[in-house]
């Protein structure tokens, strides 16, 4: 496959030009899905004809090939495998013959996989998925190898490494974005607390290094003889072990017991550890944003609300979660502070430089003045209102894409 480009990056030749302008969007996701739909609704509202879908599960099955689907001069996207179970079964039995390079983790046989019923909200094999979806990108990357001459609109190798926290975690500290401290391996819970001593942290985020959406995060702290942990993970003991399931409802742990028992029980599945990072607040509750970076540019922002540790929108607005506009919290937030904050969303992103758009997790201290990423999501656009010149994250994309010219302010 020829290098990757950005789409709209610099300065289109008449050929480029009347290219992109011909350009049609190939998608690779699930067809009913509301990424897809919204996707979809960008391109009419921009006049633009409707994606060709590739559905995930047709293609891990080898019932389509991208060489059939994808034209020259095509834009392709590489979307969210989102919640289709079947989808994620295919997953766990495409990883399930793919040796891990990182250590034994919890696995489950071809066999195993096939026999899974859907249980909602189970935490089932996170590491053997991400193996099973990077094996699936790299025969993405294969197949449209013979493709013709076509653009991506974010590359597969780039999603994969976004997908992989610890990794993600290292080439921003490699590019010197200012991330929180990240505390090294860790397989139990034994080794975590020791890591707590050694490094002097008395707060960290245990995180899936493949989960999203809070997908088994846990917010840990300790205080003497106290321990607190804070999750959105519910234990339920099963035969062989515990099983683990997610919930929209933030739970509290406090007997170390059980806290030990979440974390090994996490460390199964491989997680990632950095210090927790006491964010700013904001109307009696603290505060994080997600901005979406396309083509270089931070552009459309949520401010994302919580009277506990966890602020992802999926939890739910209310009491203790909500959102609020970047211009609400410029009331308070310096304006200098938001640009460096802002640039340093923008860095992050040359860190993928394949890459046209990303969603950055962006932590504000609490001192209003120092700043940090989180996390880097490939698949974090879907921000449901959230404007920027009057265009939503995925008409920006596809514009961006197709190389126009940004609308006037």
């Amino acid at each position: 496959m020829r290098p990757a480009q950005r789409p709209g990056s610099g300065s289109p030749s008449v050929n480029d030009a009347r290219a992109a302008a011909q350009a049609t969007f190939a998608v690779i996701g699930d067809p009913s899905s509301k990424r897809v739909e919204l996707f979809q609704a960008a391109l009419g509202r921009l006049g633009q004809p409707p994606a060709r879908v590739v559905p995930y599960g047709d293609l891990i099955a080898g019932r389509v090939a991208l060489a059939d689907v994808v034209r020259r001069g095509d834009i392709v996207r590489i979307d969210s495998p989102d919640q289709d179970f079947e989808v994620e079964r295919a997953l766990l039995a495409l990883g399930a013959g793919v040796e891990d390079e990182d250590g034994e983790y919890a696995r489950a046989t071809r066999r195993a996989v096939g026999e899974l019923a859907f249980d909602s909200g189970a935490i089932l094999f996170p590491r053997q998925w991400y193996l099973g979806y990077r094996e699936l990108l790299r025969r993405i990357a294969r197949q449209l190898g013979a493709c013709p001459e076509h653009r991506l609109m974010n590359h597969p190798d780039e999603i994969a490494a976004m997908f992989d926290k610890p990794r993600c975690h290292a080439l921003l500290v490699d590019r010197g974005v200012p991330v929180p401290r990240g505390l090294g391996p860790v397989r139990s819970y034994e080794e975590l607390r020791a890591r707590m001593r050694e490094t002097g942290c008395q707060r960290v985020f245990v995180k899936l290094a493949h989960g999203s959406s809070a997908s088994g995060v846990v917010a840990y702290q300790v205080g003497g003889a106290r321990h607190q942990a804070m999750t959105t993970v519910e234990m339920a003991p099963a035969a062989g072990g515990m099983r683990l399931y997610n919930s929209r409802r933030v739970r509290v742990y406090r007997d170390q017991r059980d806290i030990a028992a979440l974390v090994d029980a996490l460390c199964r599945h491989r997680v990632h550890v950095e210090q927790w990072l006491p964010k700013a607040g904001f109307r009696d509750r603290t505060f994080d944003l997600r901005v979406v970076v396309i083509a270089g540019e931070a552009q459309h922002v949520v401010v994302r609300l919580s009277r506990h540790a966890m602020t992802n929108l999926h939890l739910g607005t209310g009491p203790t979660s909500g959102r609020t506009t970047l211009d609400s919290l410029l009331t308070r937030l310096d304006r200098p502070v938001w640009e460096a904050a802002r640039r340093t969303c923008e860095r992050a992103m040359e860190v993928f430089p394949a890459s046209l758009y990303a969603g950055i997790d962006l932590l504000i201290a609490s001192d209003y003045r120092r700043h940090a990423v989180a996390e880097v999501n490939a698949f974090g656009d879907l921000l449901y209102g959230a404007l920027h010149n009057g265009r939503d994250p995925y008409a920006a994309e596809i514009e961006a894409a197709l190389g126009r010219p940004r609308p006037p302010v």
